[in-house]
């Protein structure tokens, strides 16, 4: 027994990565086919988030192009306020993600928990996930969900933009026009797109999605309730006619700035980090100090408690006891039966298309 546990620690650095090469060490989130874990490498005892999601549950709900799609997008990305992509590997039912561990909680927890944040931390918020959005358009990568959700914190505080599940990346001189993002963040032109009255939309949208977002940090809800039982018309309509309420206390270069985010028309929108740059609200920041991280947040997240809500760990316990590995191993029969002809072909499809990757180094 000694021998057989010493000859599974003993993997080599040009190995590709695979599940024995990491401990489970707790379950902190889950999605609709996958679940996420805190890991940790085995060689380098460095800590990992692992995303695993079972082939077999993507394909039935037709998501197995989204995560293919996804990954193509993650593996080509690195930034110091992206959630960065380390390694990607499958077996036989599962695919597995590991990428940056942040263990400092997304901003709609911290929302939840504070209500508003003040404007000098939105401010840095602001800034550091701008310089992410400019990455990624530098890449014609537009993000498409840019929420507080999908913006992690770090231990010492810094913002981290997440989840590319609904990215895509533009070819040049061309649109999107798929209906994609989440509602009351989402640009009018998706929902002009979406009722045909214009052609499709670009990366503009995204900074539209920041200014709902840093709307949400300083005023505790969107810029607009979008309920679902509004149609396309309905929602341009209350983005084009409600004023936006904005605080008589903010500085006149807060509002407008505030306003020109969230301008619904795009050609008046400020719609680079360049435009940002030159706004009065941001001509005395320096952004290349924040890029470098050097810039101090006013507030750190505690390192004394999962920063998530804790409902999900307890759920977990009573659901799923057994660790990742043996779960893994057993083997198990989909509980609808034999997979058809035609779930086998997609299943080898996913397996052949699926990028394994490794950027984890272990010196």
């Amino acid at each position: 027994m000694g021998a057989r546990c010493a000859k599974r620690r003993r993997h080599q650095e040009g190995d590709k990565p695979c599940l024995a090469h990491f401990s489970v060490i707790r379950s902190i989130g889950r999605g609709a086919f996958g679940k996420v874990c805190i890991v940790q490498h085995r060689s380098s005892h460095k800590l990992y988030a692992m995303k695993y999601m079972s082939k077999e549950r993507c394909i039935r709900q037709n998501m197995a192009d989204n995560v293919l799609k996804e990954l193509s997008i993650v593996t080509t990305l690195d930034h110091p306020f992206i959630v960065n992509l380390q390694s990607s590997f499958q077996d036989a039912r599962y695919m597995y993600i590991v990428s940056d561990l942040l263990l400092g909680g997304d901003l709609r927890f911290h929302l939840n928990q504070h209500g508003i944040f003040r404007e000098d931390r939105s401010k840095l918020y602001l800034c550091e996930i701008a310089l992410a959005v400019d990455y990624l358009h530098s890449r014609s990568i537009v993000h498409r969900d840019i929420k507080p959700d999908n913006i992690i914190l770090d231990e010492k505080g810094h913002a981290h933009l997440t989840d590319f599940n609904l990215a895509t990346r533009l070819e040049p001189d061309k649109l999107a026009t798929s209906f994609s993002g989440t509602r009351v963040y989402m640009a009018p032109e998706l929902f002009s797109t979406c009722n045909g009255s214009t052609p499709g939309y670009d990366h503009r949208i995204d900074w539209y999605s920041l200014g709902a977002t840093l709307h949400e940090m300083l005023r505790g809800r969107p810029p607009h309730q979008l309920p679902s039982s509004l149609n396309s018309h309905q929602v341009l309509m209350i983005q084009h006619e409600s004023p936006l309420e904005l605080p008589s206390e903010w500085s006149s270069d807060l509002i407008s700035f505030v306003s020109l985010l969230l301008a619904f028309s795009p050609q008046s929108r400020l719609s680079s980090l360049d435009s940002i740059k030159k706004h009065p609200y941001c001509t005395r920041i320096d952004f290349a100090w924040i890029q470098s991280r050097r810039a101090a947040p006013s507030f750190v997240p505690s390192q004394h408690c999962l920063n998530c809500d804790p409902m999900y760990e307890i759920e977990e316990r009573v659901v799923v006891s057994t660790p990742i590995h043996d779960r893994r191993g057993r083997g198990r029969k989909s509980s609808k039966g034999a997979s058809s002809e035609v779930e086998t072909a997609a299943l080898e499809a996913l397996s052949t298309s699926f990028i394994e990757y490794k950027r984890i180094t272990h010196e």
